[in-house]
């Protein structure tokens, strides 16, 4: 079920009104876990077992090390719910890129080997829920949150349909106070919600589905494409992904608001980032402070030596890229943001600090000056990279249409180098019109960069226009018309859903 579907707009209607109906909280709290459950099963009744197994798991887990007092014997509960959820999302995620990488490292060094794939239906969402219900587990071992008595609350927590399949990926810190809090019904929290809805659904349907017409192509076969139009497609793929991510959170924590739950902030215009810790800041946030927090700094963080620093942050990164997807290229693309940020380090580190007169000089013209362009200079150069790590996020292993089987990593690893290479090695010179061809995209370019200013612009401080009800409910309508009839006629799935 898409959030930007009929269907949802059908199941979303009825979990709305049923929701403020019903009067007491426990009552609400069950609807929500049943349409949650409800929700999941339209991809595939079956692999809801897996949501309820690490549920079940993970609750009963933290009881436990609530109760014990033992060190050892917490520590071995911990180490029950991390193998039982890493081993549940290895075995449905990563078994057969294992199987595949095997059967090619045996290859090359000459030895014939006879294991086939598993072929095992990769759930939606797992990777999320996974490390939602590992964070709550942590942090009761760590005692920095109790376990929560409440079965059916848990349960909401690890599969509250919003956020379930892609994120944010929420902590039970933040979520589960808010549980035993009474929802009223608020028309400013409506309304903020109904707008962050509009504009994340502008995102999915008008922006990136538009741009994914020219990128899919694109991608898919490079050596039939000229050099400006491989750069055009790096970058439409980067709106694309943005928009598209951004948009299933902007609705999702729309469709949350309106319940009454607050999730976390996941993006903060990324593209604005001056630099990759900036970016970093910026995308995918639940992600990167996930990282951050329960691989990053137990790996010891930056307090270790310089050397070990740069480990650990190459470390993260290299995981963060495999836990999108079970493929060499999340690698690659996890090893190129690790490597940046090593590098960023090393040169910050390098840079001297203790200069009493730096701000006098900035308090020049010229100095000022001299810092925009530095600045400019460091967003562009920001840009680019994200861009180019961006052609390894996308050049995914495809299914091959005369033998319909899957085709070799190698496939995809020679399309994305074919892709960068040409984009440096011109196949042939743009013709100086060839951007009016190309005006439909670039405005939607604009168009995603200007949404960026104004989420931008908001959350520094600008004042939200406020509207009375009729005027805000015919701007909805219309709003609503206007998707319709621009939206493209088929209706696509988010790219984060499979991860």
């Amino acid at each position: 079920m898409i959030f930007s579907s009929w269907l949802f707009a059908a199941f979303f209607t009825f979990v709305f009104t049923a929701y403020w109906v019903l009067p007491t909280r426990n009552a609400r709290h069950v609807l929500l876990l049943v349409a949650s459950y409800a929700f999941y099963m339209t991809w595939n009744p079956w692999l809801v077992s897996l949501i309820v197994g690490s549920t079940v798991l993970d609750y009963c887990v933290a009881i436990g090390l609530d109760r014990l007092a033992s060190q050892r014997s917490r520590k071995l509960l911990l180490v029950a719910s991390i193998v039982g959820n890493l081993g549940i999302l290895a075995l449905f995620k990563y078994a057969d890129f294992f199987i595949l990488s095997l059967n090619s490292l045996c290859e090359t060094a000459g030895v014939r080997t006879n294991l086939s794939t598993l072929s095992i239906i990769l759930p939606v969402g797992i990777s999320f829920y996974t490390f939602q219900t590992l964070s709550y587990t942590i942090d009761v071992y760590r005692r920095r949150i109790p376990a929560t008595r409440s079965f059916i609350d848990f349960a909401l927590f690890v599969a509250f349909f919003p956020q379930l399949v892609a994120g944010p990926i929420v902590r039970a810190a933040d979520f589960l106070p808010q549980l035993r809090t009474i929802k009223r019904f608020d028309w400013d929290r409506m309304s903020s919600g109904a707008v962050l809805f509009l504009i994340g659904l502008t995102k999915k349907v008008i922006i990136a589905d538009s741009l994914a017409t020219l990128v899919d192509p694109v991608f898919a076969q490079p050596d039939r494409y000229v050099t400006r139009d491989l750069w055009i497609a790096m970058f439409c793929y980067g709106g694309q992904i943005f928009c598209d991510f951004s948009g299933y959170t902007d609705m999702a924590i729309a469709a949350s608001r309106v319940l009454g739950f607050d999730l976390c902030e996941n993006f903060r215009s990324p593209y604005l980032a001056t630099s990759l810790s900036d970016f970093w800041r910026r995308w995918h946030i639940s992600l990167s402070t996930w990282l951050r927090d329960y691989l990053y700094i137990p790996l010891g963080g930056s307090r270790i030596s310089r050397w070990l620093t740069y480990r650990n942050l190459m470390i993260t990164m290299l995981l963060g890229g495999l836990w999108h997807g079970a493929s060499w290229t999340f690698v690659i693309w996890g090893a190129i943001h690790g490597a940046g940020l090593a590098l960023a380090k090393w040169f910050n580190g390098m840079r001297t600090t203790d200069d009493p007169e730096s701000a006098a000089r900035t308090e020049s013209g010229i100095a000022r000056l001299a810092q925009f362009g530095t600045t400019a200079l460091c967003w562009l150069s920001t840009l680019l990279v994200v861009h180019f790590a961006w052609v390894f996020f996308r050049c995914q292993p495809m299914i091959d249409p005369i033998t319909e089987k899957l085709e070799p990593t190698s496939a995809a690893l020679a399309r994305a180098g074919f892709f960068l290479k040409h984009l440096i090695v011109p196949t042939q010179i743009a013709g100086p019109l060839w951007l009016m061809n190309k005006a439909p995209l670039l405005c939607l370019l604009v168009l995603m960069m200007a949404i960026q200013l104004y989420e931008e612009s908001i959350r520094r401080g600008r004042p939200r226009l406020v509207l009375s009800a009729p005027i805000a409910g015919v701007g909805y309508a219309l709003w609503i018309i206007a998707l319709t009839v621009l939206a493209p006629t088929d209706i696509t799935a988010f790219i984060y859903f499979q991860f």
